[in-house]
Order: C-alpha cells, then sequence, then structure tokens
C-alpha cells in the first residue's frame, strides 16, 4: 500500500508518474531504433527510468536502494513496463512507425525527455534534503549542503539517461547535446534555495520545473550548445600510423 502524509505528497507522486512515463517513452524509442529485443527494451527503460535514482540512493548509503523495496517504485516499475512493453508492440507489428523509425519526431521525445529529467531532478532534491535530516552534517556550511543537494538532484535527473547512453554505444546527451546538463543545475538551484527559504512546495516545484523544460525546450528548438573545442583530431590519420609501425 501507498502511503502519503499529505496532499502534497500526493501531487508530487502524480507528477512523478508522468515524469516515469516521459522517461519511460524515450528509452523504450531509444533501445527500439538501436534494434533491442523486448529485453532489451525493457531493462534500457527500466534502466532509464530508474537509474539516477539508483546511483543517488548509492551515493547517501540508502540501502537498500528504495527502489528494491519501497511500494512507490514498484508502482513506477509497473509503469514503465506498460509503456515499454506498449512501444515494442508498436514497433514490432508496424515495421513502418514513423514515430520510431523517423527522426522527425525527435523534438517530441525531447520534450519528453525534458519533462523527466526535470521531475526527477527536483524530486532528487527532496530526497538529498531528506538524508541530510536523518544524518546531520554537524560540519558542513551552508554552500557545501547546497552543492550536496543540488549535485544529488542533478544526478536523480540525468543519470538514467548517461547509463543508457552508455549501454547503446554512444557519448552520454548530457556530454555534448542541446545545453542538457546546465538547465538541470540551474532548476535545480533555484528549487534548492526556495525549498531553504520556506517558500510554497507547489510554488517551489513549479518554478524548479518550469525552468529546466522551458530551458531545455528552447535549447531544443534553437539549437543552443554549450562550445566545443575547435580542433579535431585525425583518428583515422593515427590509426593508419599506428598499423605502420
Amino acid at each position: 500500500m501507498l502511503h502519503f502524509k499529505n496532499n502534497i505528497e500526493i501531487l508530487l507522486f502524480i507528477i512523478e508518474l508522468f515524469g516515469c512515463v516521459s522517461f519511460a517513452t524515450s528509452g523504450a524509442i531509444k533501445a527500439i531504433r538501436k534494434n533491442a529485443d523486448y529485453l532489451g527494451v525493457l531493462i534500457l527503460t527500466l534502466i532509464e527510468t530508474f537509474g539516477g535514482g539508483l546511483l543517488r540512493d548509492l551515493i547517501i548509503n540508502q540501502y537498500p536502494p528504495k527502489i528494491f523495496w519501497h511500494n512507490e517504485y514498484l508502482v513506477l516499475a509497473l509503469f514503465s513496463f506498460i509503456v515499454a512493453t506498449f512501444w515494442f508492440l508498436v514497433g514490432y507489428f508496424n515495421k513502418t512507425a514513423s514515430i520510431i523509425d523517423s527522426h522527425r519526431h525527435d523534438l517530441w521525445i525531447y520534450l519528453l525527455d525534458a519533462f523527466g529529467i526535470a521531475v526527477f531532478c527536483i524530486y532528487g532534491v527532496q530526497a538529498a534534503n531528506a538524508s541530510l535530516n536523518e544524518v546531520p552534517l554537524k560540519d558542513a556550511s551552508v554552500l557545501g549542503s547546497y552543492i550536496y543537494i543540488i549535485s544529488l538532484g542533478v544526478i536523480t535527473g540525468v543519470g538514467g539517461g548517461m547509463f543508457r547512453d552508455v549501454f547503446v554505444g554512444e557519448i552520454p546527451m548530457v556530454f555534448r547535446k542541446h545545453f542538457y546538463i546546465t538547465p538541470c543545475i540551474i532548476g535545480t538551484t533555484v528549487y534548492a534555495i526556495l525549498f531553504k527559504l520556506n517558500v510554497g512546495s507547489l510554488l517551489s516545484i513549479f518554478v524548479g520545473t518550469s525552468i529546466i523544460v522551458l530551458l531545455r525546450t528552447f535549447a531544443v528548438i534553437f539549437k543552443w550548445n554549450l562550445p566545443t573545442a575547435k580542433g579535431y583530431i585525425n583518428l583515422k590519420k593515427n590509426v593508419e600510423k599506428s598499423t605502420n609501425i
């Protein structure tokens, strides 16, 4: 049974469900595009949905991690299973499903991903705050506590996507494309500050989530990227030299 202390916790769980569906959809479609079988689609979906939370729990020494025993995560896992199965069936029975085969719909997938990371970043900040209350860091400075909760919030949001990209053999998007991790840092920082100032919970959640979603959306639409090095290494040429030695 799920137990909620107040209406705010119920609202947060509903928002988390939407974030779970967003991540599950993004992970399933990525797996299908990589020609994964059903088990591969399911595993990659679960990895994207819960990878960040698992890493966060390991960092804060939450043992066993909540995803293995907390009823809330069992419900989220069920939703992820349903979403993964749905998209696999779409790809299996309709080989030309445009939403999976064509990159014309990437914007829609990016928007789902943006909402997912926003929700899980905010949830990660709350989990980090709870861990601070359970095990007070007496020697931690105010700045140190902010860095702690912001870092765990960002890890919760982007960790699953990083694991997913690594498992499908890609450089994680967080390191290379569309202003990815920066909106998470900005949004979680604003939310953490509002949370510490005891601003209304709903307002804090709305502001933090909106910042992440809007910045990610604008980054995708207008193709915002952080600067990269202009030079490059000619890997092909270097390989040819090494084979001649």
